[in-house]
């Protein structure tokens, strides 16, 4: 031993703490640092950095800012001296469905020299980076982890609803022309403004009319819509008097249509008409899945003129369809030739080329002159294509030789219930749906994928 005995350094490290909501545990970060300093204290390790994240329910880097800090700090040259990430448990790094997820973002910080110590259990450093038995131990914990929030979202929906099928909101905002309203469990009852949200678990949260400018519009539209006004004519009179729509703009014909078909107006709740978990892409429910409660709340309109609404839209809609129906037979079959010359020059078998055509998800609309200059499209779409996030819709001309005049791309996520949606070369839609010829064969391609693997 020399005169001086010199001070080991520590070895240095991140920590990361994320918010729980498994025991509504308000100081949840706090408690996590809490641990996460009396690990490192014990362990000889010096914390130089610290991430966290306060919002719950989310998944991935996108998402979780402070999870996407400690990633790119992992690759910051300035922090080449830290060896380790200190966490609390596998939750606390992330709840993913993929089971490789976890150890793919842990992979991403050994690329860089660090290691991810989880600081629960007190196991040593270098218990968790060498034996195997702790290896085994971290993959079952983070197979836990994602069951837990499996398991957690099957009793949120059932909860939900049950909630729903009591006529009670299951979450949301309210829709134009409607207010939410908090019903204590002493019957009390309180309005919710925009982004309020209830304090108590056991109350629960109605619509009811609003009462205000905007549930006199929903009734305007209603009557003139019923004293025959056409679509552009409704929204010219809303556009001109300055009553704005649902999200601040100017009303449209597929804004009208929205408004036109939502039972909520006659006092329907309807929850479940779309499926979104774990931060998958959402997609709609068949009608069979959906939770309908009638007279689950006061109406804004009178049933029986919510029922002659439907049916005169049912017959101006059809009767656009029913325009040029020789001309989208043509354009069916131009579209279902060079589909399935299309995927055969791709590789793909003559017989599931034939198959995909049958299955593939495209409509027709006659593209009609809304004036000299500017066209626009009714697309119905079925109720067996919903299942699909897209749907092609195909505009044909009734002047042209070659039929197919317009290709769309248009989401499944923006049909309300009558599965009816309608634009024009004007509306905002119409640059979001367009969609060129090479675009469209690269989603075609991916349809074909999808297809195949069903």
């Amino acid at each position: 031993m020399g005169l001086f005995e010199t001070k080991k350094s520590k070895i240095k490290a991140f920590m990361y703490s994320r918010h729980s909501t498994k025991d509504r545990q308000l100081n949840s970060i706090e408690i996590q640092e809490e641990k996460h300093h009396k690990y490192a204290e014990k362990f000889g390790i010096e914390i130089v950095s610290k991430e966290e994240d306060k919002e719950t329910g989310l998944v991935g880097p996108e998402e979780r800012l402070g999870f996407a800090r400690i990633l790119e700090k992992c690759k910051d040259p300035n922090y080449k001296d830290v060896k380790f990430i200190l966490v609390l448990d596998e939750s606390r790094w992330g709840r993913f469905e993929n089971d490789n997820a976890a150890p793919h973002y842990e992979f991403e910080c050994n690329k860089y020299g660090k290691s991810v110590l989880y600081t629960a259990d007190d196991i040593p450093p270098e218990t968790q980076k060498n034996q195997m038995g702790f290896r085994i131990y971290k993959k079952v914990k983070q197979e836990m982890a994602f069951d837990y929030s499996r398991v957690l979202g099957d009793k949120v929906l059932y909860g939900c609803k049950k909630v729903s099928e009591q006529g009670y909101s299951a979450g949301g905002t309210a829709c134009y022309g409607m207010k939410r309203i908090m019903i204590e469990q002493d019957g009390s009852r309180k309005e919710l403004k925009k982004g309020q949200h209830k304090a108590i678990t056991n109350a629960r949260v109605i619509f009811v009319p609003a009462n205000d400018e905007t549930t006199q519009t929903v009734k305007d539209i209603f009557s003139y819509f019923e004293d025959d006004l056409s679509l552009q004519q409704i929204y010219n009179i809303l556009n001109e008097n300055g009553i704005l729509s649902a999200q601040g703009g100017k009303w449209n014909k597929d804004k009208l249509i929205r408004i036109l078909t939502n039972e909520i107006y006659i006092g329907t709740r309807i929850y479940n008409k779309t499926w979104s978990r774990l931060r998958h892409k959402s997609k709609k429910n068949p009608i069979s899945e959906w939770v309908i409660k009638k007279e689950a709340f006061e109406p804004i309109i009178d049933k029986e003129l919510f029922s002659r609404v439907q049916e005169k839209l049912y017959w101006i809609t059809r009767s656009k369809v029913r325009e040029g129906t020789y001309s989208m037979k043509k354009a069916e079959n131009i579209f279902n030739a060079e589909l399935k010359n299309f995927l055969v020059t791709q590789g793909v078998y003559e017989d599931d080329a034939d198959y995909i055509s049958r299955k593939f998800p495209v409509v027709y609309a006659v593209s009609i002159y809304q004036s000299k200059e500017t066209k626009y499209w009714c697309f119905i779409i079925p109720n067996n294509l919903m299942k699909h996030e897209f749907v092609f819709g195909i505009g044909v001309s009734k002047e042209k030789t070659d039929p197919i005049d317009k290709l769309f791309l248009i989401p499944t996520e923006d049909l309300g219930r009558s599965n009816i949606i309608i634009f024009s070369e004007k509306d905002n839609q119409y640059p979001k749906y367009y969609i060129e010829n090479a675009k469209a064969e690269i989603k075609i391609s991916s349809i074909t994928k999808e297809l195949l693997n069903n």
